[in-house]
Parts: C-alpha cells; structure tokens; sequence
C-alpha cells in the first residue's frame, strides 16, 4: 500500500485528507441541489453517492496515484469560450451531463480545450470527462484526460469521431478470449463487438455501471490500463457463458451487454474476477500483431467500402442525354 494511502473499515484505500478536500463539483455545498437529478447521476442507485462521498473522493485519489498525476494548485480561469455552429456538440454534450449552467460552461471549456488538443471529439471522452469533474477541478480532470488518451496503456485512439481503434479492440478481446465457439456464436446472432466495447472500454462503464460497482471497475482500470477492459471482456462472457449460449437473438444480447439483464452480484463476481486477470492479461500479447490482424481481417474491406461509397453520384444528379435534347 503506497505511504498516502491507508485502508478504510470499510474496504476501498482512503486518502487521510480524503475528507475534507473535493476541488471537483461533488466539493461544493449546493452540489446536491443544483445537480440531484443530472443525467451523470443516473446511477448513483440508492443515493450511493450522497452516503458514501468520502468513500468515492477516496478512490478518485487513488485514481491519480495510479496515473502519476498531482492535483492543479493554479488559480483558473473559467471565463466562458464562445460557443458557435462548429462546437454545439459540446453544449449538447453538457445538457446530456449536468443541469446548473455554470457547471456546463466549464464542462463545455474543458471539452473545447480537449478536442482541439487531441485533435478529435468524441462522446464517449465526454462522459469520462462529466464523471471526473464530480471530483476534479478542470485542469486536473484534463490532465487525466490527457493521459487517458495519449498513454497506448489505456485508451489512446479511442476518443476519435470514427473510433476505428477501440471496434479493433473490441476484435482483438474476442481473439483473447478463450472460448472461441463462444464468440462464434455471439457473431452468429447478429452481436458484433464494435457495437457494445464502445460503452464497456471508451466509456469505461460510466453509463453502464452503478457507482457503487463503477468504483472499483475505474480503480483496477487506472491500476492495470486496458489490460483490464480486455480481462473485464474475458470475465463477463466467463460469467455469463451458459446464458449467452442459449440465446437466439441479438435483442437478448444487447440486453445483457447493456447490463439490463446483468444482476449486480454477478457483476460484483465480473469485476472482482477481471481484477485478479489483468495483470497477466497481456504477458506474451503482441498486442500490435493482433489489432494489425483484426484490422485486416474484420474490419478494413467495410471500411474501405464505405469511404469509397462516399463518392458514390445519386441517382437523382444523373443527367441523363436524352433531358438535353428534350430541352432544345
């Protein structure tokens, strides 16, 4: 255990000043009131947050211990940008994650400042951001940000308008894992995995976990990196292998991926499960061998059809020769 921290009665490693200091919006004494009902607290279930705030402040610390990151101490500036026609999504974005305006106008900043430093936008790096703000002020959540999406340990190439890297991994967990006739099947009922990893890895969960389980999801992601999002796929169709086997239809999947039909013990086991995986997860791993063979293998013929279909003249401009001659 690192000389900051200690171990709480409770469980979870706590900061000794954990208590008493939250420079993120979570630390001001009318948060409760302006943001109660905001969409970020969806599920904060049975008022987790409200009952556990030095709890959930005390992982946050340990989130930036994982990461090598120290908190912001220099004054800030929260002067509004200007918002135009090129940056709504962010005002759209801001609307999706908190209600008080002055929450959103910093929100909104920060996700300016991100997109025009990683080149790219998109709103998965949205929701992680919403999330870390609760804790953070915002030159420490973007400090976080920051790492997240240039350290190829967690989730750099993720937060791209077309987020090509994060359905490669998504290709790439199948390859991983195990039981092979087990992703075959998942394919064969319609479930492919560009269309759920989004939520599990670019989005680490936040809009799928209830805090009290999202926790200790983001404590082993900040610990372990993408090793864990790639044990996390491993453990959950471990969980529930039997359960997708009989399934005949990509509505139930989507169902279970989506943690709709997921009890919360068996994603406590998931978690716990995913924890003990992550480290050895990638030991041997040529992990860049694997996406270049995922790729080519799944993914670049639709993607080169698409691109090209982009070209592609509607019918509706065709002129064809004889409209000419019946207008002469």
């Amino acid at each position: 255990i690192s000389p900051v921290l200690r171990v709480c009665r409770t469980g979870p490693p706590c900061s000794s000043r954990a208590m008493t200091t939250c420079k993120g919006f979570l630390g001001e004494p009318k948060f409760w009131e302006l943001e109660g009902d905001a969409p970020i607290l969806k599920f904060n279930e049975n008022q987790w947050l409200q009952k556990h705030t030095d709890e959930a402040i005390a992982h946050s610390k340990a989130w930036l211990i994982s990461l090598g990151i120290t908190e912001s101490r220099m004054e800030i500036d929260t002067t509004p940008i200007k918002e135009t026609q090129q940056n709504r999504i962010f005002r759209a974005d801001a609307n999706r994650t908190f209600r008080d305006e002055a929450h959103k106008l910093v929100y909104i900043k920060l996700l300016s400042f991100a997109a025009k430093k990683f080149g790219d936008y998109q709103q998965s790096l949205g929701y992680v951001a919403g999330l870390l703000m609760l804790f953070f002020d915002a030159p420490t959540t973007f400090k976080v940000l920051t790492v997240l999406n240039d350290n190829p340990r967690y989730l750099s190439g993720y937060w791209r308008g077309e987020a090509t890297l994060c359905a490669v991994d998504g290709y790439v967990a199948m390859k991983l894992y195990p039981r092979t006739a087990l992703m075959d099947h998942l394919k064969s009922i319609g479930l492919l995995p560009e269309t759920f990893v989004q939520k599990w890895f670019a989005g680490v969960c936040i809009h799928h976990l209830r805090y009290e389980q999202l926790m200790p999801f983001l404590d082993h992601f900040f610990q372990h990196g993408n090793a864990f999002l790639f044990a996390f796929f491993t453990a959950f169709f471990n969980e529930f292998h039997d359960d997708v086997k009989a399934m005949t239809s990509t509505t139930q999947a989507n169902e279970l991926v989506r943690f709709d039909k997921a009890p919360v013990p068996r994603l406590e086991v998931i978690i716990h499960n995913a924890a003990q995986m992550a480290g050895p997860m990638l030991t041997g791993v040529d992990l860049q061998g694997l996406r270049v063979e995922c790729f080519e293998t799944f993914l670049t013929r639709r993607m080169q059809s698409a691109n090209e279909g982009m070209w592609q003249k509607a019918d509706d401009e065709i002129e064809f020769s004889d409209e000419d001659e019946d207008d002469e």
